[in-house]
């Protein structure tokens, strides 16, 4: 399978890094086919600029900024979308968001169709994307992030699955009280990162 890991953390040497690294070596001795957009490291602007807005629908496959061009380009050869990161304040980091801004756009993830009544009708077309799979580290409980709604995970296996492939199936790996967790817990969190995503088929 041809996986897209898409991953948002400013630091190298991060934990939330370790994780990527860990993932991407799992899905390849997995026979998987990995690519990285390391959104820090190329200096991902996630601001959707006052003429991208205007051209929203319409900028699609013909995207002016040859970085969202090629993650564009990128999206559409894959058949698994992995996202890294960690939780902050309940949800995505901003350059993560921006990042599902700019690139699921329309005539890319997405088309708007009229329906019978008149009323747009969401059309799905990343039919190419059978796999989606969340990794991020929380700093709270598993009660609170409950509690607070886990808007990372609702956007990523309800919102971005809807517009996947019909039969699209979801992964979700979460390590809940990143500040507190000892080195032992880190590192079963890690192997269990190494066997979740290599028993991927």
């Amino acid at each position: 399978m041809r996986c897209l890991v898409i991953h948002a953390h400013p630091d190298p040497d991060s934990f939330n890094t370790a994780v990527r690294e860990r993932a991407v070596a799992a899905l390849s001795s997995a026979g998987h086919e990995v690519e990285v957009i390391d959104l820090y490291r190329l200096g991902y602007d996630p601001c959707l600029g006052a003429q991208e807005h205007v051209d929203y629908d319409s900028i699609g496959l013909d995207h002016p900024d040859p970085m969202v061009a090629g993650h564009i380009e990128q999206l559409g050869r894959a058949e698994m979308l992995v996202f890294v990161y960690p939780t902050w304040w309940s949800g995505l980091p901003a350059i993560l968001k921006g990042w599902l801004d700019r690139t699921l756009l329309p005539e890319v993830a997405f088309s708007l169709d009229p329906g019978d009544d008149g009323k747009a009708v969401v059309r799905p077309k990343l039919d190419n994307i059978k796999r989606l799979v969340g990794v991020t580290s929380y700093g709270s409980g598993p009660l609170e992030v409950r509690l607070l709604g886990d808007a990372g995970r609702r956007t990523i296996t309800r919102t971005v699955r809807l517009v996947c492939a019909k039969r699209c199936r979801s992964t979700w790996l979460g390590l809940h009280r990143l500040d507190t967790a000892d080195p032992a817990q880190r590192a079963e969190f890690l192997d269990r990162v190494s066997e979740k995503l290599g028993a991927i088929r």
